[in-house]
C-alpha cells in the first residue's frame, strides 16, 4: 500500500509548472525577425532547455518529499503468552517393566519427547525420581537440550530405591515457585506408590495448591508387572512378575485438589492420547494484531531531487551556450 501523509501538498504542482512556464515566456526577449540568427547557420534545438527541465523536474520532487510518500506493508504482532511445564518421570526400579515394549520407562520418554516437540513456546523443565527426587533440566526453552538429557535419562540416574511421589513433586514445585507464568503444570508419570522420601504427598499437593501449580498424573503399566532381573542357565531371561503397586487413589487426589486431571495408560498408544489431550487443554495464548507498518519515502526523492537541481544548474549555467 502507497500513500501520502499530507497528500494536500501535491497540487503545488501543477501550479508550480504553470508558473514556470508563464515565467518563461514573459521573460523571452522579442525581435523583429530571427532570420540573420537562422542565416548565420544557427538551428533550433531543445538542447538550451534540458537544463531548465530538469531543475523543474528537481523541484516537483522536492513537492513529493514534502507530501511524504510512503509505502506500507500489512504486519502481524503476535503476543506469546508461554507455559511454565515441569515433566516428572518415575525412575523407580518398576519402570523397567516390559508389559510395554521395550519398557515402560523408554515408552514414557518417546512420548514425552513427542509432546516436548510440540511445545515450542514454553519453558520446560525436566525432574526425576525414585527414592530421592532432583531436578535434571531446569526450566528452559532450549528444548534441544532437554531432549538429549531425556534420550539418556535411565533408572540408574537415582541411586536410591522406593517411589517418592511426594518428593518429585516438590522438585516440580520448586522450579515453579518462582516463575511469572500465568499457567504452571506438573505432569506426573509413576507406575507405583509413594513408599519413600522426606515429603509427603499430601504435603505437596497444599503447597502446590496455594501457588497456583496444577497437576497431571499418570498411571503408567498394565495390571501387571512384568521386571526382567537376568537370564538363566540356558540364556533365557527371566523375569519377575506382580499385580498392583499402582496407587491410583494419590494420584487421583493429587490431580483434583491441584485442579488437574488423572489418566490411566496401560498400553502406550492411550499414554500417547493422553499427552496428545494434555497438549491441547493447556495451550499457550496468541494475541495476533493486523496493522500496517509504514516506510518513510521522501529521502529518497529529497536525494533525487537535489541531484536534478544541481545538475540541472549546471547545464544552464556552464554547459549550453546561450544567446543574450
Amino acid at each position: 500500500m502507497f500513500r501520502f501523509l499530507h497528500w494536500y501538498l501535491l497540487f503545488l504542482i501543477p501550479l508550480f509548472i504553470y508558473l514556470f512556464f508563464k515565467d518563461n515566456s514573459s521573460r523571452a526577449i522579442k525581435f523583429s525577425s530571427i532570420k540573420l540568427i537562422k542565416d548565420s547557420g544557427v538551428k533550433a534545438t531543445i538542447k538550451h532547455k534540458i537544463g531548465r527541465y530538469t531543475i523543474l523536474l528537481g523541484v516537483i520532487l522536492l513537492i513529493i518529499a514534502l507530501a511524504r510518500p510512503q509505502s506500507g506493508k500489512e504486519v502481524n504482532n503476535i503476543k506469546k503468552e508461554g507455559i511454565d511445564i515441569v515433566l516428572a518421570l518415575d525412575l523407580s526400579g518398576s519402570m523397567k517393566s516390559v508389559d510395554f515394549d521395550p519398557s515402560r520407562l523408554e515408552v514414557a520418554k518417546k512420548t514425552i519427547d513427542k509432546f516436548i516437540k510440540g511445545r515450542k513456546n514454553d519453558r520446560l523443565s525436566l525432574a526425576v525420581f525414585s527414592g530421592t527426587a532432583y531436578t535434571k533440566v531446569p526450566l528452559t526453552l532450549d528444548h534441544n537440550i532437554l531432549r538429549e538429557m531425556l534420550e539418556k535419562t535411565s533408572s540408574e540416574d537415582v541411586n536410591k530405591d522406593g517411589t517418592a511421589i511426594g518428593m518429585g513433586l516438590s522438585v516440580g514445585i520448586n522450579r515453579l515457585k518462582k516463575s511469572n507464568a500465568k499457567s504452571k503444570i506438573i505432569i506426573l508419570v509413576t507406575d507405583g506408590e509413594n513408599n519413600a522420601g522426606k515429603v509427603s504427598p499430601e504435603t505437596a499437593i497444599q503447597i502446590a495448591s496455594q501457588i497456583g501449580i496444577k497437576v497431571y498424573t499418570i498411571g503408567v503399566g498394565s495390571d501387571i508387572t512384568k521386571i526382567p532381573i537376568g537370564r538363566d542357565f540356558f540364556g533365557q531371561m527371566r523375569y519377575q512378575s506382580y499385580e498392583g503397586g499402582l496407587d491410583e487413589r494419590l494420584l487421583q487426589k493429587i490431580a483434583k485438589q491441584t485442579g488437574g486431571e488423572y489418566f490411566r495408560a496401560k498400553d502406550p498408544k492411550v499414554l500417547t492420547n493422553i499427552f496428545k489431550k494434555i497438549d491441547q487443554l493447556e495451550k499457550s495464548k496468541f494475541d495476533i494484531n493486523n496493522y500496517l507498518e509504514y516506510k518513510e519515502l521522501a529521502f529518497n526523492f529529497i536525494k533525487g531531487g537535489l541531484i536534478l537541481i544541481l545538475l540541472g544548474i549546471f547545464l544552464e549555467r556552464y554547459f549550453y551556450i546561450k544567446i543574450p
